[in-house]
């Protein structure tokens, strides 16, 4: 009984840390020190929660809209290591992939810049075999586009 209580805590304590994490992405001023903890809490693998997902997907859109390309670069890494940590339905990661590839057209360059070189690290992270089998196709077609 007393695991099971100190894994609620746990996933709470979790979910008020990625919340503030999220509201601190918003912050220039904060948004580097949030990446950089967010991808330490990232790195314990047992936080899955919705909060962690949600914040996942506003570190995609930070990615594309940030005007610091560290931030943009930091961004990337989280996104794709988050993709290939964590446990993913086949509909959730179709979305993840296809915000980086409608995103391809994004307007600023730096925007375009970054969802580019994410689309890199997918190519060279993924498993060989799942990229072709899954993802091959939807990935060149939008970067040939």
């Amino acid at each position: 009984k007393k695991a099971k209580l100190d894994t609620v805590a746990n996933a709470s304590f979790f979910d008020a840390l990625v919340s503030h994490i999220r509201s601190a992405l918003d912050q220039p001023v904060l948004c580097p020190s949030a990446l950089q903890l967010l991808r330490r809490v990232l790195l314990r693998n047992s936080v899955l929660t919705a909060a962690v997902y949600q914040c996942v997907d506003a570190v995609g859109e930070l990615m594309v809209t940030a005007y610091d390309r560290r931030i943009s670069q930091q961004c990337a890494q989280i996104y794709v290591d988050f993709m290939l940590d964590y446990p993913h339905e086949q509909k959730a990661l179709q979305k993840r992939i296809q915000h980086l590839l409608c995103n391809l057209g994004y307007a600023e360059d730096g925007g375009r810049r970054a969802v580019l070189n994410c689309v890199y690290l997918v190519v060279l992270n993924f498993p060989e075999a799942e990229l072709v089998s899954k993802w091959g196709g939807l990935i060149f077609v939008a970067a040939s586009a």
